[in-house]
């Protein structure tokens, strides 16, 4: 039987910076109080799994997420700082379509989360959730240890990627590494039922313009 969450879920409506809406649920503080308490024993296993290209998401001891704000900083500074390797020639940005309601049973197999969680997110999703709630704490941490697995995909083909949530960035000596890489992490998802958005992804083989699209320049990146 599922175990169904005590109360309804509010939902708000969140525009994003690129223009979009996106829509958070706001889960009864009861069940927001079980799906940390459920999420808490992957924690260690998914901050192991994580490795230093991931940035959002980290978290304190508690299971609680690390603040925002120095981390985006963080992220920033990292990929800048290989953008400017002198042997940086070609950097592929992308992210994940759909992520969070993308992300089913067979993704969430792969991080051995518990019968109890599964029969929470499915009750979850019966209450209109689709994937992975959009808003909660456990969310993100869940979806960073998920992403780690394309994350290591990528960097078993030779370039390991700086990533923001599911907004990845890799940077390699050319354009042939760069897609070999690239095309690693598109099969790292599809392994797990995601996919790359090829509509948000894009190839510069010029530094200057990846430094401006990421919100850097060679001088404030130097």
């Amino acid at each position: 039987m599922h175990q169904r969450p005590a109360g309804s879920i509010r939902w708000e409506r969140y525009g994003t910076p690129r223009g979009g809406d996106r829509w958070l649920a706001r889960l009864q503080p009861s069940d927001e109080r079980t799906y940390r308490r459920l999420v808490l024993p992957l924690v260690p296993r998914i901050e192991r799994s994580s490795g230093p290209g991931a940035f959002a998401a980290r978290h304190a001891p508690d299971g609680r997420l690390r603040p925002v704000r120095g981390a985006r900083s963080a992220w920033r500074r990292a990929v800048r700082g290989s953008i400017l390797e002198p042997t940086a020639q070609v950097v592929i940005m992308s992210d994940v379509r759909d992520c969070y309601p993308s992300m089913g049973e067979r993704a969430l197999e792969a991080l051995g989360c518990s019968g109890a969680l599964a029969s929470f997110l499915r009750a979850l999703e019966e209450a209109g959730v689709r994937g992975l709630p959009v808003g909660p704490d456990p969310s993100a941490i869940l979806a960073n240890g998920v992403l780690a697995h394309a994350d290591r995909a990528a960097a078993a083909a030779g370039c390991r990627p700086i990533r923001w949530v599911d907004d990845v960035v890799l940077v390699a000596a050319g354009r042939r590494p760069a897609i070999r890489a690239f095309d690693a992490w598109r099969r790292g998802l599809a392994e797990l039922g995601l996919e790359a958005h090829d509509g948000k992804s894009r190839m510069f083989t010029d530094v200057r313009e990846a430094l401006t699209t990421v919100g850097g320049s060679r001088a404030s990146g130097a």
